[in-house]
């Protein structure tokens, strides 16, 4: 598929022989670096899971084709033109989505079956905004949807998972350099150890970070760390949130909400480690949106709709077969309708 200044590779898969064809829906992944199956790599440097290929291959099954591809710059699970690709923002995204739409509906083989879109995390707000720029989208599935500001939800991270899992180490409020390590050793899941690296030292000799130690005695305390992850956290366009900030990010589902028409379902772990599943819960629960809007909550799942223990243990496995079942099920009545 041609993006700008990219040729993407892509995949349609479409129903086996002998199976009715119900529907076409394009799936948009997650956040950052992701290739056509949302791979997701894991601590140690291998795919633990490919989200947007199971849910491909499940709803062929049931009858519904699908068509995936990499992010503009993205040639593989992890590889990707990293200068250029950290120049785009959420309307690349989108722009990219409804070209992707646009491939799909240029196939005579495809020009007459209902359309749908599957998106995940990030990719919950492309489809948001694709939708709203085409009425003939007939579904979403947005599995764990971004409903508040993207900005809001990365902002809230760190006093969900990140300070509650590194004090789980912490000793009077703070943590040395072998606490550090015992929680880096520790079952934390993919959040939780993205913040358990920000405390390590970064250069030879460094125990801890010294941009946290602001007092330099080789401890970090939270009463120094907060104030200063909050500051990295402020939402501007080269702050720490990067993609998420307002002024890269696109809107979150509650804000694009009323310029879509399409049927909604929304798909959401309980021990979500990225978005707090309260977001989706309360969104869902609003008069104004409850006659489109279906949320199915899952315990025991978390971001990637695969097993978690806990908030803290989300390591972003496969996904489960109870929603890649429900999703399959609700989208061949949502596109016959």
């Amino acid at each position: 598929m041609s993006l700008p200044d990219f040729s993407s590779a892509a995949e349609l898969v479409m129903p086996p022989q002998g199976v009715a064809q119900r529907g076409i829906v394009v799936l948009f992944p997650g956040s950052d670096v992701a290739d056509m199956d949302g791979a997701i790599e894991g601590v140690n440097g291998t795919v633990v899971s490919r989200p947007m290929l199971q849910v491909a291959n499940r709803l062929a099954c049931a009858g519904i084709a699908s068509f995936r591809y990499n992010k503009r710059y993205v040639t593989g699970p992890t590889t990707v033109d990293r200068a250029k690709f950290d120049t785009l923002n959420g309307v690349d995204f989108a722009a990219d989505g409804r070209a992707a739409v646009a491939f799909v509906k240029a196939r005579a083989n495809l020009q007459k079956l209902p359309l749908g879109l599957v998106g995940w995390s990030e990719g919950t707000t492309v489809a948001m905004a694709v939708s709203a720029s085409d009425p003939s989208v007939r579904a979403l599935v947005l599995m764990a949807p971004v409903v508040d500001t993207p900005a809001h939800v990365a902002q809230a991270q760190y006093l969900r998972i990140g300070k509650p899992y590194l004090a789980r180490f912490a000793d009077s409020g703070g943590l040395d350099a072998d606490a550090i390590a015992r929680a880096d050793a520790g079952p934390g899941g993919d959040l939780a150890h993205i913040f358990v690296r920000m405390f390590r030292g970064f250069r030879p000799g460094e125990r801890v970070n010294p941009l946290l130690d602001r007092n330099a005695d080789g401890r970090i305390s939270f009463e120094e760390a907060d104030p200063i992850i909050a500051s990295w956290y402020a939402d501007g366009p080269n702050s720490g949130l990067g993609m998420s900030s307002t002024a890269r990010a696109l809107k979150g589902v509650e804000e694009a909400f009323s310029a879509t028409t399409a049927q909604v379902l929304m798909l959401q772990g309980l021990n979500d480690s990225m978005i707090d599943p309260s977001a989706a819960q309360h969104f869902a629960r609003r008069p104004d949106v409850h006659s489109r809007v279906k949320l199915i909550t899952y315990a025991g799942l978390g971001h990637s709709l695969g097993s978690a223990t806990s908030t803290q243990n989300d390591k972003l496995l496969p996904v489960a077969q109870k929603p890649l079942d429900d999703m399959a099920r609700w989208l061949g009545e949502a596109l016959s309708r």
